[in-house]
């Protein structure tokens, strides 16, 4: 497929481009199943990241069961994102009397 062939158009739910699958030189747009599935991940995944992965309280905001939450997470792969190192007060008063 070149890149004549291929369009990009964005999805609202995450804004990344998505290129139009082509088939026998016509385009075809995703899937409806596809969609659904790319918004479900992404609700669950902002839901958790705002409930600092709590999982329970992610199932009641959005109105699902916690065994239901516990199956997506696992259907869709989802998993938290690594902390990056937070310096506290201390390790930049310490960096600031050294320079």
């Amino acid at each position: 497929m070149s890149e004549a062939q291929t369009k990009v158009i964005k999805t609202d739910s995450q804004m990344n481009t998505k290129p139009l699958r082509v088939e026998n030189g016509a385009e075809k747009p995703p899937s409806l199943r596809s969609l659904r599935v790319e918004a479900e991940i992404y609700a669950i995944s902002r839901t958790l990241e705002y409930t600092g992965w709590n999982r329970r309280r992610a199932a009641q905001l959005l109105s699902i069961s916690y065994r239901g939450i516990l199956y997506k997470i696992r259907q869709h792969n989802l998993s938290p994102r690594p902390r990056e190192q937070e310096q506290g007060v201390g390790q930049i008063l310490k960096a600031d009397s050294q320079s």
